[in-house]
């Protein structure tokens, strides 16, 4: 299927789209123009006699407009959508990775020693007292609004907050008193005043039922809006296609129906149309969130707007850059090529006609004629170029905003990652049976901990001589004193508020290798009296990060890093030295940009770590890191170099055909030339596929086969690429010269060249040159072509 705009086709995705794409519509209306001018030097070229029937070369050129608008619109949409939807992925997979962490803090908290005794006892002091333990918990991990105890009968028995204290009839309650494990839900509860997003657990033997309330405004506040631009809609929505939370509770509204995108990518909002697109989280460790996806919306006014950015696609774009839009400029410059050839021709019937006495007026009318042609035919093509250009150019700016987007990603991940070990590690030590420091039971308590926070190897309790009194998974170490510069932080703490943190070094506790140890002291009546020690599984974690953060292209790799340049941990080597600029990011700084190595190009995106929350942001720690994202994107290309000479006819001069022969200009009297033919697979080249040898062959022309030759390897440009022959004459004999591109047929002012360039054989190939002004152009000889020609197919036929 698809949809007409203007007269022109487009598929159903991007159809609805074309009206609010500024640039495609500017490229559009400038082909509307030029194809004016192909029908009116369509008519003159007809009338005036010049061989130049464009009726080809116009066709071609029409097609070609319309797989460029296609291809324009489908990769402006690609482009836009492609932005939202990393965005919307981001949104939803962070947030899944924080859901996650509170499904462990439900199961720990519901089996806290405190809780489960005033509970039991239903004494109403130590009931009253779980209100400060509450809310010393939520002081450790902000990520809660509210800590409810109920009764199995919904009786609220204790909350960190004031409000509703009666008799809940929440279904939750029911469920969490009746079941196994945790219960998340959203849904409105009686004791939460509305919609929240609660984890409940039943507590003991089902004597009560533990609640934790998720600030869902604050951490969705805090996702949105790192990530939305201007006039970005960004929103979760649940499985029944309801909002749950958006950046704009005008527009999208907690429980309105989401305008989700169905077919396309179109949808429309309160009467506005908008470029949309849904994601759905990527599972952690099993875990898939509560239901919910992601929604981005841009209003499509200003979804397509002309992206003002230096970047230049200098490469390339192998796996990045669609085979459709990189065949556009060689399809136009083909084009352009056969149009080359038909005004070439055009004026060599015009100039012998003249040279015969022909009407000196109807051969400028047709010079002029035919300028025009070709001039018309290199402005279309001009067309084609600079809108595959900034196409390109805008892919490219947007695959460097969405490496930096995903590295800012990792390390996002990676701060609210280690914020948890941070709150871990400081609220275990409140647990009763660990300040007891009882190595047995403590020992039953840790392995508890563990089987429910599965990113530690060993969680270790340790008195104040350092001495280690307890272990979740490596009993050995019970008796050992442990010497590491972070116990005597971690004692030396001023309160149990206060963590430390190891360096990332390599550690006997993790079998050598580098990672983390978290710690925090157990503090008894005002002295410290040991602590609690964490040892991050850091390689499987790191990895998982950055996996969740690496692109999907083929090569892709992420990476941390410290500023001095160590590795903490990278999903494959750094293929690219990185510049100083990227070592030297601090506090959130990002940076993109295209790197060279041995003439590989790569996209690199990189964010130094902010914090999240509290952590690295107050609460003293510093701890600097950056991420980088590498996605390779082929080759080092040099754009062409301008290579056509602009000529002025000389009054009463000689008429001389230009053309280029790789990247050299140069030219043979227009006298000895009788026509421009295109190459077609006829050809078949002698000397094997090496590209420095001389290509030789034959080409059916007029009922005979023509010899053609190679000289480019004469004027120092072997391996020049032949789109051309140029058929010539020298005393009855015919044959070809390959060129690579055509010029102009112009007279202009002979004289002879100061030194001749010498063949073997004693042959002579420039005699002669041409100027235009302070131009030379160095002129072949006919002659000394024909002789090559002739030898070189004596060689072949005695070979």
């Amino acid at each position: 299927m698809s949809l007409s705009y203007k007269g022109m086709l487009f598929t159903d995705q991007a159809g609805p789209f074309v009206r609010h794409m500024p640039t495609l519509n500017d490229h559009r209306e400038t082909l509307k123009t030029l194809q004016g001018s192909w029908d009116t030097l369509s008519l003159l070229g007809h009338l005036s006699h010049t061989r130049a029937n464009l009726g080809k070369t116009r066709e071609a050129f029409d097609k070609l407009t319309g797989e460029l608008m296609t291809t324009l619109a489908d990769e402006t949409l690609a482009r836009t959508t492609s932005g939202l939807g990393y965005k919307a992925q981001v949104a939803v997979d962070i947030l899944t990775r924080n859901l996650f962490e509170r499904t462990a803090d439900i199961g720990f908290l519901a089996t806290d020693a405190a809780v489960a005794h005033a509970v039991a006892s239903n004494d109403p002091e130590q009931l009253a007292a779980l209100r400060l333990r509450f809310q010393r918990y939520a002081s450790r991990y902000s990520v809660y609004r509210d800590i409810v105890l109920l009764a199995p009968n919904g009786q609220v028995l204790a909350r960190m907050n004031d409000g509703f204290a009666g008799r809940s009839t929440s279904d939750i309650v029911r469920r969490a008193a009746n079941g196994r494990g945790f219960i998340e839900t959203y849904a409105p509860t009686d004791f939460c005043g509305g919609h929240a997003l609660t984890y409940a657990s039943a507590v003991g033997q089902s004597a009560g039922v533990l609640v934790l309330v998720f600030d869902l405004i604050d951490e969705v506040r805090r996702v949105f809006d790192r990530l939305a631009n201007a006039d970005e809609l960004f929103a979760f929505v649940d499985s029944a296609g309801l909002v749950v939370a958006s950046n704009d509770p005008v527009r999208l509204p907690t429980g309105s129906r989401a305008p989700l995108p169905q077919a396309s990518a179109h949808v429309r909002l309160a009467g506005q149309s908008y470029v949309a697109v849904q994601r759905r989280p990527q599972p952690y460790q099993g875990y898939e969130g509560p239901g919910w996806t992601a929604l981005a919306m841009v209003p499509c006014d200003v979804a397509f707007e002309p992206v003002i950015t230096g970047a230049e696609a200098a490469f390339s774009g192998d796996g990045i850059f669609s085979e459709r839009m990189r065949s556009i400029p060689m399809q136009a410059s083909a084009i352009q090529g056969n149009l080359d050839c038909v005004v070439w021709n055009g004026h060599l019937l015009k100039g012998d006609g003249a040279a015969k006495g022909g009407d000196t007026g109807a051969h400028d009318f047709s010079r002029a004629l035919l300028a025009e042609i070709a001039s018309t035919g290199r402005r279309t093509q001009g067309v084609f170029e600079a809108a595959t250009a900034e196409l390109l150019a805008t892919v490219t700016a947007t695959m460097l905003e969405e490496t930096q987007l995903l590295a800012g990603l990792a390390v996002d991940i990676f701060d609210r990652n280690l914020y948890e070990r941070a709150c871990d590690c400081r609220w275990w030590t409140e647990d009763a049976t660990l300040a007891a420091l009882d190595s047995g039971a403590s020992a039953e308590v840790l392995a508890h901990i563990n089987s429910l926070y599965t990113v530690y190897t060993d969680i270790l309790l340790f008195d104040a001589q350092g001495r280690v009194v307890a272990s979740s998974g490596n009993p050995s170490l019970v008796g050992q004193v442990l010497a590491d510069g972070w116990v005597g932080d971690c004692l030396k703490a001023g309160s149990q508020a206060s963590y430390a943190v190891s360096p990332f070094e390599a550690s006997a506790l993790y079998g050598g290798r580098a990672t983390y140890v978290y710690t925090a002291p157990i503090r008894a009546d005002g002295v410290t009296v040991g602590g609690v020690g964490l040892v991050f599984d850091s390689e499987p974690q790191f990895l998982a990060m950055l996996d969740a953060a690496r692109p999907t292209r083929a090569g892709s790799m992420a990476a941390f890093l410290r500023p001095d340049g160590s590795l903490i941990s990278a999903s494959a080597g750094l293929p690219v030295a990185l510049p100083k600029k990227v070592m030297s990011l601090r506090g959130g700084e990002s940076w993109s940009g295209t790197l060279v190595s041995d003439g590989k190009c790569f996209a690199v995106g990189a964010t130094a770590s902010s914090g999240y929350r509290e952590f690295k942001t107050s609460d003293g720690y510093v701890d600097d890191v950056i991420a980088v994202i590498v996605v390779p994107c082929g080759r080092l290309e040099t754009g062409p170099e301008a290579k056509r000479l602009t000529l002025v006819p000389v009054a009463k001069g000689t008429e001389v055909a230009t053309f280029y022969i790789g990247s050299q200009a140069t030219g043979i009297l227009a006298q000895d030339v009788i026509e421009c033919i295109e190459l077609k697979q006829a050809i078949r080249p002698a000397g094997g596929q090496n590209p420095g040898a001389r290509r030789q062959g034959y080409i059916a022309w007029r009922d005979q086969a023509l010899p053609l030759v190679d000289i480019a390897g004469e004027l120092g440009e072997s391996g020049a690429t032949p789109r051309h022959a140029i058929v010539l004459q020298h005393q009855g004999l015919h044959f070809g010269l390959l060129v690579s591109d055509l010029g102009e047929i112009v007279p202009l002012q002979l004289s002879t060249a100061p030194a001749a360039t010498r063949l073997h054989g004693g042959l002579e190939l420039i005699t002669t040159l041409a100027q235009s002004g302070s131009a030379l152009l160095p002129l072949l000889s006919v002659g000394c072509i024909a002789a090559l020609s002739v030898a070189r197919s004596g060689a072949k036929s005695a070979a």
